[in-house]
């Protein structure tokens, strides 16, 4: 990930596009399944796992993509539960048995899966035999590039909330605030009672966006007039404005939003 100063922005999550992906995780399970018998065996594949079995949290691990065989889904965790293969290529449980219907019929067992070479893994870390590594290659690239850009992304917005507002940083005229604010409230049919609630809200949340629009404006013209000085900082670029073909069906979409919420009367 893209670092400054050494400090790297950490991300829990996962990115990846499922669109690249041509089974379901039911279909790809189904894979093991032998015409004539009822075991699933597990579906061959290959994972990015750590070259020992420790604590996969470590930040000292060292992953390679390793063979292994895929047994379960998790819906709850959107990963796979997969065994790594033994010397031989083959996936063996802890009494040197074949593995199959996802090793349920071990029942549970007094040692971890981390010990019993079982790792949970998300989608975009495991490359199942059966598909095309020309097409997951691209599945990894896009969820590469997704996360930088998502990183440059929180790195720019949050260096602009970071600034400074003083006393010459422009504000919000009043008047024209109050105008906003009676043209909101004066609209026929919408809840006063519920509306009101909001409205110190809404004036606050105006308020902080007028300074952070003012304060990028400043920002992106410090940046684009000294590029050298801010290399890690990447300027989003303005997306082209296109002319909607139906104007009115989305006004009536909105419409029927604002009836849902309870703020628009009928």
């Amino acid at each position: 990930s893209p670092q400054h100063g050494g400090v790297g922005i950490p991300f829990p999550i996962i990115f990846d596009n499922e669109d690249f992906d041509c089974r379901t995780p039911k279909e790809w399970l189904a894979l093991g399944y032998e015409q004539g018998s009822v075991d699933r065996k597990p579906v061959p594949a290959k994972a990015l796992l750590p070259t020992k079995n420790v604590d996969p949290e470590s930040p000292a691990l060292e992953y390679s993509w390793q063979l292994v065989g895929v047994l379960q889904y998790s819906l709850e965790k959107k990963e796979y539960l997969v065994h790594k293969a033994d010397c031989n290529g083959w996936v063996r449980d802890s009494d040197g048995k074949p593995t199959l219907n996802g090793g349920q019929r071990e029942g549970i067992t007094r040692f971890p899966p981390i010990l019993m070479r079982r790792y949970w893994v998300p989608r975009i870390r495991l490359l199942f035999c059966a598909e095309d590594p020309r097409v997951f290659a691209q599945r990894v690239q896009f969820a590469q590039d997704l996360r930088q850009y998502t990183e440059a992304m929180i790195l720019y917005h949050l260096s602009i909330d970071c600034m400074l507002v003083w006393s010459g940083t422009p504000t919000l005229d009043p008047t024209s605030l109050e105008r906003i604010r009676n043209y909101a409230v004066s609209t026929p049919g919408l809840h006063l009672k519920h509306l009101q609630e909001c409205v110190m809200e809404l004036e606050e949340e105006l308020r902080l966006e007028y300074i952070h629009t003012m304060n990028r404006m400043c920002f992106d013209k410090v940046v684009q007039e000294s590029p050298e000085e801010f290399p890690h900082i990447k300027i989003p670029q303005k997306e082209p404005e296109k002319v909607p073909e139906k104007g009115r069906e989305m006004g009536i979409k909105r419409m029927e939003t604002f009836r849902q919420s309870g703020i628009l009367c009928c």
